[in-house]
C-alpha cells in the first residue's frame, strides 16, 4: 500500500513570487525530511512551473499556503 505526506508551508508575502515561495517551502522540505519532494499541492491560482517538482492545484489548499510532499505513484 502507497502513502502520501506533506508538510505544509506558509507564506504570505506579497513581494515574493509564488515560484520562490515554492523553492523556499521545497528547501524547507529538504531541510526537514533530508529527501527531495515529488510534488507541491497549491492553490488553483498559484500554480508556477518549478524545476524538479509537479506543482499541482488543489481546491482544498488555500491562498499562500504550499503542502509539500511525497506522493507514492502506486497510491
Amino acid at each position: 500500500m502507497g502513502a502520501n505526506m506533506y508538510m505544509m508551508w506558509y507564506d504570505d508575502n506579497g513581494k515574493k513570487p509564488v515560484s520562490l515561495k515554492i523553492e523556499e517551502a521545497v528547501a524547507a522540505y529538504v531541510r526537514h525530511f533530508k529527501s527531495h519532494p515529488n510534488v507541491v499541492l497549491v492553490n488553483e491560482k498559484e500554480v508556477e512551473p518549478v524545476s524538479g517538482v509537479l506543482v499541482r492545484p488543489a481546491t482544498y489548499v488555500r491562498l499562500n499556503n504550499f503542502w509539500v510532499g511525497w506522493e507514492d505513484q502506486a497510491a
